[in-house]
């Protein structure tokens, strides 16, 4: 269950970064209420991620963090991805 919520915060936080991009916001224009709380999403959900993987052992909780990490940002990537090919008419 651990292992999920930080997958979870790690999506969420490349999620967040993805649409505060500028080439993101010209196809998905978002609000300043928006653009505020992605910001504050992506500054915390990483030590989120992190302060779940450290609760029980440090050394494996660390490599759990990355892990999950870097798993989570190439899920987000791909559908970005798709969601972006789709936006742009070319589906």
């Amino acid at each position: 269950m651990i292992a999920l919520c930080v997958f979870l915060a790690w999506a969420s936080a490349f999620w967040a970064h993805e649409h505060l991009q500028p080439r993101t916001s010209k196809l998905l224009p978002l609000t300043t209420v928006s653009k505020r709380l992605y910001q504050c999403v992506r500054a915390c959900a990483p030590a989120l991620a992190l302060l779940l993987c450290l609760y029980r052992d440090f050394e494996e909780g660390v490599l759990y963090w990355l892990g999950l990490g870097a798993v989570a940002g190439l899920a987000v990537s791909l559908l970005m991805a798709a969601l972006k090919h789709k936006q742009s008419g070319r589906l």
